[in-house]
């Protein structure tokens, strides 16, 4: 029995360290913006709502059954292995029967901890993202002074994040670094802005 608890420390911790320096959660970040930020462009928004919905649908789905996702397998076997290691080493008089109860405890109880864990992960990071239509209206600081013939940069704060964006405008107005302008539109990666007095203009 102590071979099968050795082998599956083994395994299990091999996948557990690959799973560490790869990333848990398995996420791309967006070089353009803050790390912890995706800006979804507009024409891909239907598509990614759909794949968001998907998604969740399928987590509550297995949230209560977590023996399906490789993730409890992987983790759960692990602290299977390391637990019957540990108890056979330092309790040889230990019946054989009550380490395997426990080494099994705590693999279900660690397998589904960490894969409920993961899970509650990612929805928050669905959470974060930012779609075009959230920047729409928002007042941000010019940081790269621009025209109509130029472009510069802008931050804002979405969500209680930061965000440097390429800005460009159609106003003839001269925006200057400090000076504050509103988004009107996205484009890709950059924003369209325009100055207070025409923002309130189109409101009205």
């Amino acid at each position: 029995m102590f071979t099968l608890y050795l082998f599956c420390l083994i395994v299990g911790g091999v996948f557990v360290g690959l799973a560490a320096f790869a990333g848990l959660d398995g996420v791309d970040f967006d070089h353009d913006f803050d790390p912890d930020i995706q800006l979804l462009d507009q024409s891909a928004k239907t598509e990614e709502d759909k794949s968001i919905r998907l998604k969740n649908r399928r987590r509550r789905r297995g949230l209560g059954l977590p023996f399906f996702s490789l993730r409890f397998w992987t983790f759960g076997g692990c602290f299977f292995g390391l637990t019957g290691v540990i108890l056979s080493l330092l309790n040889p008089a230990m019946s054989g029967q009550l380490i395997w109860s426990i080494s099994i405890a705590v693999g279900v109880v660690s397998g589904s901890a960490m894969v409920w864990a993961l899970r509650l992960l990612q929805h928050q990071q669905a959470d974060s993202m930012v779609r075009a239509d959230d920047l729409l209206g928002l007042p941000s600081l010019v940081e790269i002074p621009f025209d109509r013939n130029s472009r510069g940069k802008v931050r804002l704060n979405i969500k209680g994040r930061t965000l440097e964006l390429m800005a460009m405008t159609e106003d003839l107005q001269e925006f200057s670094q400090g000076d504050e302008a509103f988004v009107v539109g996205v484009e890709k990666n950059k924003v369209w802005v325009v100055s207070e007095a025409s923002f309130k203009q189109s409101s009205n």
